[in-house]
């Protein structure tokens, strides 16, 4: 069962990564438009996100966010406990050109880091 949500789970983001990708490529290169960091997350157990791949280019890319970090807050909310659709549609994505500061706990690092971001309209080549 936990395998078949896994992969529903993915084919739902994917799916939102692709409207969100169609929508993006419509709306031109305006600040007001829609925008993002440009990360490709999975929710742990707990809620929290873990960081699986990133848009080349993309802010989190640039400001050096790695695959294999937990997201845990996002503008000051906790991720753990959280709804990730919720956190994914009003929280990492917003319209380009606002800011947004990402606490991720690398793995074998003792202290966090803090990553501020201003999400922008992503192309993916």
């Amino acid at each position: 069962m936990r395998y078949i949500f896994t992969v529903n789970l993915r084919i739902l983001i994917i799916t939102s990564l692709l409207v969100t990708l169609a929508v993006t490529a419509r709306a031109g290169n305006s600040s007001r438009n829609f925008g993002g960091v440009g990360i490709d997350g999975v929710p742990l157990a707990d809620g929290r996100i873990e960081v699986r791949q990133l848009v080349a280019g993309g802010p989190a890319h640039l400001a050096g966010i790695k695959p294999g970090d937990i997201i845990t807050s996002i503008d000051s909310k906790q991720t753990k406990g959280s709804d990730f659709k919720d956190m994914v549609d009003h929280r990492l994505r917003g319209r380009a050109g606002t800011k947004v500061l990402i606490i991720v706990q690398r793995p074998g690092q003792e202290n966090p880091l803090r990553f501020n971001l201003v999400r922008k309209q992503l192309v993916i080549k």
